[in-house]
């Protein structure tokens, strides 16, 4: 089977069930019966624990296709279509049982794990594609996935729409030809964003002088007269030939450049029409958003009084799918036409809605400073608050930045939705909430990548309840005083005095949303 090996394994590989170049690495030596018990238990304490941190998921993976008998079905030769060969209802209880034994190796509350929530379409679903131009030592230029070292050319795969497929298999062959041979070997990747109707064609350059875009203008007149699918075409330029295929590492101007259609791609979930940059991040799957979207809204619960943040919120895909329902919607996002996107997604679908977008790093000074007084500053301690702020987090695949899961702690959300779309990551950024006082109460996976040995996680987290002292009867509590051991009499509960505060948060909020419908 092609799964990598374990990361950081310095100790000699035990012996266990081997599943291709799969060995299970949860299985444990056995203690020195000669050790004392204190010793015997750290032992095996560090052991465990050495052993979940190179438990990948790839591998729970393959132990549950081991487990399931179907390792002669799998395709092995291509990594990242893994699991296309198998039945889909054989690869859904395959992932369910990863998920399950990846979180139970690392310590987490498989209990909470229930079976995977099917995408509608498992075969052909990926609206985001891409090819690396890669040419060889004598001169010819492959098409390939461009994973890892990947160097076998690729023009067709299952995952993708047909649609994408042809344009790679027309693309070739212009570009081999002595027409276009120059601009073929300027080219890092092509990328191909949209469904199968309406695509957006993106030509992402290292070296792109006046000689080679004049030979680009021709090549997209060509596109448009030969393939009525693609609706828009760009260049972009990226010098550091960086492997973030729609990002660029140099400084500079922006490198997008459009070469004709519309500047905007678009889509449709949960009643909301989208329009998006083609340079902003969107699921791969769009099939799944509308389950995506109501499991979202299903497990927070956002209600008339709350507020919700959505963080890494792109084009306000979660802040505006819920923004029907609290009170206040902010988002919060680097990428600067994504979140002017954004604000025009909520005034076309939400225009009655308070929903406001921050362009800016999601970092825990931008928490603590960018976004308004949380709930917990405005009212006293003894009075009632308001159902406060909810949290959505949906990061890039390497996570959130240090320290901003402890900024997010500190405002005291009612509740806060964590996405993964790396399995992998998921056991360290719960281990951060816990360590801030937030455990998880619900889970749902989803098959956002049918197909391949990954899933998309989604975990809610609410404040861990502290056990209550057994010692005195339910709602009754002694108050000592000094060393002295007096009891003293218990504090009347303390008047609502911060009602000024509350109004004066509200009527700030009703004349927020009043300049903001005089302003449309």
């Amino acid at each position: 089977m092609a799964f990598s090996k374990p990361r950081r394994s310095a100790r000699k590989p035990q012996s266990g069930r081997k599943t291709g170049a799969f060995r299970q690495t949860e299985s444990f030596s056995a203690p020195d019966k000669k050790a004392s018990a204190p010793a015997r238990k750290a032992e095996n304490t560090k052991e465990q624990s050495d052993s979940a941190s190179e438990f990948l998921f790839q591998h729970a993976v393959a132990l549950a296709v081991s487990n399931a008998q179907l390792e002669d079905k799998l395709d092995a030769e291509h990594p990242h279509e893994l699991l296309v060969p198998l039945d889909y209802a054989d690869e859904c209880r395959v992932k369910t049982d990863a998920v399950r034994s990846f979180w139970q190796v690392h310590g987490l509350p498989a209990q909470l794990v229930q079976a995977i929530i099917p995408s509608p379409v498992p075969r052909g679903y990926r609206a985001t594609s891409k090819r690396r131009v890669y040419v060889t030592r004598d001169g010819q230029l492959r098409f390939c996935m461009g994973y890892g070292a990947d160097r076998e050319e690729t023009l067709r795969s299952a995952l993708e729409p047909d649609s994408h497929n042809d344009v790679y298999s027309w693309l070739r062959k212009m570009l081999v030809s002595p027409a276009y041979r120059a601009v073929g070997r300027s080219l890092n990747f092509i990328v191909i964003r949209g469904g199968s109707e309406r695509l957006t064609l993106i030509l992402n350059f290292f070296h792109l002088d006046a000689a080679v875009m004049h030979k680009t203008k021709l090549l997209a007149d060509h596109v448009r007269a030969k393939l009525p699918q693609v609706a828009a075409m760009f260049t972009f330029l990226d010098e550091t030939r960086s492997e973030f295929y729609l990002e660029s590492r140099s400084a500079g101007a922006h490198p997008f450049k459009k070469l004709f259609g519309s500047e905007y791609l678009d889509l449709t979930a949960a009643g909301c029409k989208f329009l998006y940059p083609p340079s902003a991040f969107s699921q791969v799957n769009e099939s799944i958003l509308d389950a995506f979207l109501r499991e979202a809204k299903k497990l927070l619960k956002p209600g008339p009084d709350s507020t919700l943040i959505d963080l890494f919120s792109g084009y306000g895909l979660f802040a505006v799918a819920l923004g029907d329902m609290p009170e206040r919607v902010i988002g919060m996002d680097f990428n600067g036409p994504a979140i002017h996107a954004a604000s025009g997604n909520a005034l076309h679908n939400r225009p009655d809605a308070d929903i406001e977008f921050i362009a800016a790093a999601v970092t825990p000074s931008a928490i603590e400073n960018k976004l308004p007084p949380c709930p917990a500053d405005l009212y006293g301690a003894d009075e009632e608050q308001p159902e406060g702020e909810l949290f959505i987090l949906d990061p890039p695949r390497s996570g959130v930045r240090p320290n901003v899961i402890a900024a997010i702690a500190k405002r005291s959300p009612a509740r806060v939705l964590n996405i993964s779309c790396s399995a992998d990551e998921v056991p360290r950024t719960l281990k951060a909430w816990k360590h801030n006082g937030y455990s998880p109460t619900a889970v749902r996976v989803f098959d956002m990548f049918p197909g391949s040995p990954n899933v998309e996680t989604m975990v809610l987290l609410e404040k861990t309840r502290k056990k209550q002292s057994s010692a005195l009867p339910h709602g009754k509590k002694k108050a000592f005083s000094g060393k002295t051991g007096r009891t003293e009499k218990p504090v009347a509960p303390a008047h609502k005095s911060n009602r000024a505060a509350r109004k004066a948060a509200r009527l700030h909020g009703e004349k927020r949303h009043d300049a903001r419908k005089k302003s449309r």
